[in-house]
This record gives C-alpha cells, structure tokens and sequence, in this order.
C-alpha cells in the first residue's frame, strides 16, 4: 500500500520523502511495522533517501490499577459471601488475588487441578512450570466448584462437563466476556485493573520469573511487571537456574 500511494503521488522510492511517508502513515497506523520493514530492505539496497525512516510502533498497554484495599476486600468478600454463586466466586478469586485473565479462566479444568500431597484440604491448579497452591478458603471454594459446577443449558445439567466454568453445553466452557459481566455484577469494576493490581502486588513479593513459572505468564509481561515495581532479585534467577525442586508449600 505504501508503494501505491507513492506512485499515485507520482513519485518514486528513489525521490520519496519523509512528509509523504508520515502523511501515509497517519491513515495507515496498523501498517506501521510492516512498513518500517519494507522501508528498511530500501535503504539496504540504496532504493530510498537515507533520511526517510518510519518508528517502531509501540504498543500501548492499560496499567492502571485497582486499588489494593478494594481489591483485597473484595476477594475477601467473595471467599466468604455464600449467598453469590461459586462459579463467580472462584472466578473472582482467581483474578483479584492472582492476576488471572477470563480468557485462560474458562479454558480451566479438572486436569489442571492439583491436590496437595502434604497439605490436606490444600488445592492448586497447574497453570505454568510450578504448581499454584491456593490458599486454605480459596481451596475449599475450588472444591466446592468441583463438586457444584453443571453446564448452563438446564436440560443438560446432569451431563459430565471437564471445564471448571462449563458454558451451556457440557463440551463448551462459559463465553469469557459473559464470565466478564459477572464478575463487574460482584463489584470488579474492571477485570484488567484487577489483574493489573494483583500482578503489581505479587511482584512486590516474589522474583518475576518465579511469578512466571507459578502462573504461566510470558518470561516478558512478568519483568515487565517487575520493572514497573522497581524492584530486583536477580539472585534469584541463578538459585533457579541450579535446582529443579518444585514449591512444596501453599504461595
């Protein structure tokens, strides 16, 4: 598209200018990258001005936060209200207190629960390299779902479902944006400020690529999160790097 427009201007690669590039790029913003590649093969190959370059786009990320007291007295609240339901329950758990997205939630199942060999009534879910042991009401709560959950459709409720948040149909979890709307319906204004504070908090706590192997996160979006903390504990890293001995313990 960007040859075309320099055609269309009557132009070629040899004579374009930056201006022409930059008024291109202001309607084609999703092509920056692409671009900036074509662009730089050009000036490779000496086809193009060496003063005409286009940035790397930069993606742009919503850190805001919720707040850690209303986000600790809601998961509080939900660990102990019986009277909303368990499905919303758990989830809501799992994400103001690790961080968790609805879009990994729904694809959770019963694999992916562990019991504790040491800690009885201790429940985790293996969700990156290490296993996540939940806290004592948050396990009790994961045993409950279990035991409770049902697909949505009421003529299939008796049928096996695998997921922990099954959808309407026993082989289809529960959609993540309705899984979204349920949990704002508890008071999560928003599940990414949520997830944002959690995962604020947690690397405050614990090593990012520790925080990475416990959760599944990219080793990426964890130090991230570390470097937007402002800590460092780069000893971990090499202590990690020198034992392959799995958490025995709740985190």
């Amino acid at each position: 598209m960007l040859l075309t427009h320099i055609r269309r201007r009557g132009t070629t690669l040899d004579s374009v200018t930056q201006t022409l590039v930059d008024r291109w790029l202001i309607a084609n913003k999703s092509r920056q990258n692409q671009a900036r590649s074509f662009l730089l093969w050009a000036a490779t190959c000496h086809l193009i001005p060496q003063n005409v370059a286009i940035a790397t786009a930069t993606r742009t990320v919503n850190r805001s936060i919720m707040s850690d007291a209303d986000r600790i007295l809601t998961a509080l609240r939900l660990e102990t209200d019986e009277s909303e339901h368990i499905t919303d329950r758990v989830a809501g758990c799992l994400v103001l207190q690790y961080g968790l997205r609805t879009d990994r939630l729904v694809k959770l199942t019963t694999d992916h629960v562990l019991v504790h060999p040491e800690e009885p009534g201790v429940f985790g879910l293996q969700l990156g390299r290490d296993p996540l042991w939940l806290r004592p009401r948050l396990s009790t709560l994961l045993q409950q779902l279990i035991n409770e959950r049902r697909p949505l459709a009421a003529p299939l409720r008796r049928r096996e479902t695998p997921y922990l948040f099954p959808g309407l149909s026993p082989d289809q979890p529960v959609a993540s944006n309705t899984l979204q709307r349920r949990l704002t319906r508890l008071g999560i204004p928003s599940t990414s400020k949520a997830r944002n504070g959690a995962w604020l908090a947690m690397v405050g706590a614990v090593h990012w690529k520790m925080l990475a192997d416990l959760l599944g996160l990219a080793d990426g979006t964890a130090h991230n999160w570390h470097k937007l903390n402002g800590g460092d504990r780069a000893s971990y890293v090499a202590s990690r790097l020198n034992t392959s001995q799995a958490p025995t313990e709740p985190e």
